[in-house]
Order: structure tokens, then sequence, then C-alpha cells
């Protein structure tokens, strides 16, 4: 896949800029989708010089905060909705959840949102619920540019590490991509477990 998209931006020119901001503000709206990658490919075009790495990183952080407002918008909308209508639910969330979800946001939010972008999977989420909280919009933009400036960084980085070596690349990116699901997975156990002994009833 990175030698296809290697191939399919390169032939692009100076509009393969336009792909990394695009692929950046995907990865919110569409989860799946593999942003990271295409992100790692702009370090390596840094290298061989094809784009100038200041441009594809203001590019990619700012198609990051592009996604990041979508998914506030998103959730804010329904937010709305609930206060409009608490007694429906609305894709199987309850009012009760709702009002859950916003609780949590008013006290964890911040920091969710400052390293909202080394989360894949559910990072679109967390502005989703920052938007339905009704956190404030310009705060809630202000820490998601924060998270992206310093994974773009990073993920920059380990794309002019490699250099041109498409090969390097991937095996690095499956090595990420591979990492981050056990981190988020063992996250949630510990949450899951923690929620669980927590509800059981104490004896004596």
């Amino acid at each position: 896949m990175v030698e296809f998209l290697d191939n399919f931006i390169a032939h692009l020119g100076l509009l393969g800029l336009l792909v990394f901001g695009v692929a950046a503000a995907l990865e919110y709206v569409v989860p799946p989708f593999p942003g990271d990658t295409i992100t790692l490919l702009g370090g390596v075009y840094a290298v061989r010089g094809d784009h100038p790495w200041p441009l594809v990183f203001g590019v990619v952080v700012a198609g990051s905060v592009l996604g990041a407002l979508i998914n506030y918008q998103v959730g804010h909308w329904l937010g709305g909705r609930f206060e409009r209508r608490p007694g429906e639910a609305f894709f199987g969330i309850t009012h009760a959840r709702l009002e859950s979800v916003q609780a949590q946001m008013r006290h964890k939010g911040p920091w969710l949102l400052l390293v909202n972008r080394f989360l894949p999977g559910i990072r679109g989420l967390i502005f989703v619920a920052a938007g339905a909280a009704h956190m404030p919009r310009v705060n809630a933009l202000l820490l998601g540019a924060l998270s992206a400036v310093a994974h773009t960084a990073l993920v920059l980085a380990l794309g002019v590490a490699v250099g041109g070596n498409l090969e390097r690349l991937e095996f690095l990116v499956g090595r990420y991509q591979r990492g981050v699901i056990l981190g988020v997975a063992l996250v949630v156990l510990v949450l899951g477990l923690r929620t669980l002994f927590r509800r059981q009833p104490r004896t004596g």
C-alpha cells in the first residue's frame, strides 16, 4: 500500500500537498483512513526534495484541525438535539449517557484533547464529545492544534529517518499501528476492569 500511495502522490506534484491535508482531516472523520502512513511519506518526500517539509508540516496540521472542527460541530449539533428533545434516544444514545459524557469531558477533556492525535481510532470521538459537552470551540481546537503539531513533527521525523527506503517505512508503519492498537486495547482493558471492581458489592 505504501508503494501505491508513493506513486500516486508523486504523480500529483505540488497538488500532492493537498493529499496530506485531506488525509489528516479524514483520519478524524473516517478513523480507518491511513492518514499516518501518508504523513510518513511527507517525511520521505522532504528528504528527496519533492516537497519542502515546512509546507508538508503546515498542511498536515491544518488538515488535522479541520477534521477536528468537523467532528466538534457534529458533537455540538448532537448535544443541541438532545437539549431540544431530552426524552428521545438517538442512535442508541440516551440523554443520561450524553450527560455522563459531558461530565467526563468537563473533568478530563483538556487532557484528552491534548493527546488526541496520538490515539488513532478514537481521536475523532474525543472532539465529538467536546462539542456535545459545549466546551469552548477555540480552546478545543487550540489544544487539538498543539497535539497535531507534536504528532506531525514525530511522524515527519520518522519519515525523514527512513529517507527513501519504502520497505523500512512500511515496516515502521506496521509497528507503529500495532503498538498504538495494543496500547489503546490495554487502556480499555484497565478501565473496564476498574469499573467492574468498583461495581462489585463490598463484603464485611
